[in-house]
């Protein structure tokens, strides 16, 4: 007597997938243990090819888009297949996986190519920007019109690098007429940041002498991705404290950082003291999570808002919770200027 497992029609993309995975790393496993894989130069980059092009093209065709995930999700399938690909090829075979530490660079040359051929097209898209923003905003805005997915790593890279780098001596960023309101100073967040940069640097340094021990180009690897962790936080930490709330005469500026930003008039949104974070909803965004601190203020929008987000992420909410340092102050501003 046999039993049957009916396999639902949503499941099956996913183990299709999962079973073509398996079955590329059972045969790229068999030709590198095989004598023949030292013989043929080409075998290496067949074997890099399969795992990081082939492998994670299947996983956005019939996960990604089946399951309606988000871009970065590519990205993390793409780091395990070159985890995985270190440990498949020999330390002899690995010189594929060695000149890919020149892909970020080759990525962003290409993006400035791209860009200085739409030199024109970038022109009127920064000039119409600039109407209503800053020269580094319309210069964001510019460039991800035109260049699309490769400007908005590009911005995001650029602000990223601008924020680690000239933070430390940049002023506040606010505007004139316009009431700022932090969310670092009450919270600890910089401490926070501080004390987790100061981790992520020990742990770094304790896993590149344990890895290098066996694997000195994974540990490379390793050590580049907590570096660039480390200058992630530090840029974040400057872009909280250098971007408060603005509340101005016509509209509410919201800046979390980098992560998220958000401009509405004032007159379309009430704000509501809260003691802890709202139920997780499709329209409510939890913005106080990049703070690490539980929410103090919700913003009730009129009608829903996109919130933008880091690389071109962006969210359709109604209701938006934030940490404010001076919360009572914001809320009594704002609803001032509402009866007035």
């Amino acid at each position: 007597m046999t039993v049957a497992f009916p396999i639902t029609p949503r499941l099956r993309p996913l183990l299709l997938f999962a079973g073509l995975a398996l079955a590329i790393v059972a045969t790229e496993h068999a030709i590198t243990t095989r004598a023949i894989f030292y013989q043929h130069p080409a075998l290496p980059v067949a074997v890099v090819f399969d795992l990081l092009v082939v492998v994670p093209a299947l996983f956005y065709w019939l996960v990604v888009r089946r399951y309606g995930l988000p871009l970065s999700t590519v990205g993390a399938a793409v780091g395990a297949c070159l985890a995985l690909a270190f440990w498949l090829l020999p330390a002899s075979r690995q010189q594929p996986l060695r000149a890919l530490a020149f892909l970020p660079a080759l990525l962003e040359g290409a993006a400035l190519l791209a860009a200085a051929a739409r030199a024109r097209r970038l022109w009127r898209a920064y000039h119409a920007a600039r109407e209503q923003l800053s020269w580094g905003p319309s210069l964001g805005l510019a460039l991800e019109q035109v260049l699309g997915l490769p400007g908005v790593v590009l911005v995001a890279e650029a602000t990223m690098l601008r924020y680690a780098v000239l933070g430390w001596w940049a002023p506040v960023e606010a505007r004139p007429a316009h009431a700022a309101f932090s969310g670092h100073c009450e919270s600890g967040f910089v401490a926070l940041m501080a004390t987790a940069g100061f981790l992520t640097l020990i742990e770094t340094a304790a896993a590149h002498l344990v890895v290098g021990h066996w694997h000195p180009v994974a540990a490379n690897w390793l050590t580049f991705l907590s570096l660039y962790t480390v200058l992630l936080l530090v840029a974040h930490t400057h872009a909280v404290r250098l971007c408060p709330l603005l509340l101005g005469p016509q509209a509410l500026v919201v800046r979390v950082g980098f992560a998220w930003q958000v401009a509405v008039p004032r007159a379309a949104v009430v704000a509501a003291a809260i003691s802890e974070a709202p139920a997780p909803a499709a329209d409510t965004l939890n913005a106080a999570k990049v703070l690490l601190a539980s929410p103090n203020v919700l913003l009730t929008f009129a009608a829903p808002v996109v919130v933008a987000g880091p690389y071109g992420t962006r969210r359709t909410v109604r209701r938006l919770a934030l940490y404010l340092d001076q919360p009572q102050e914001f809320i009594g501003a704002l609803a001032g200027s509402a009866s007035a």
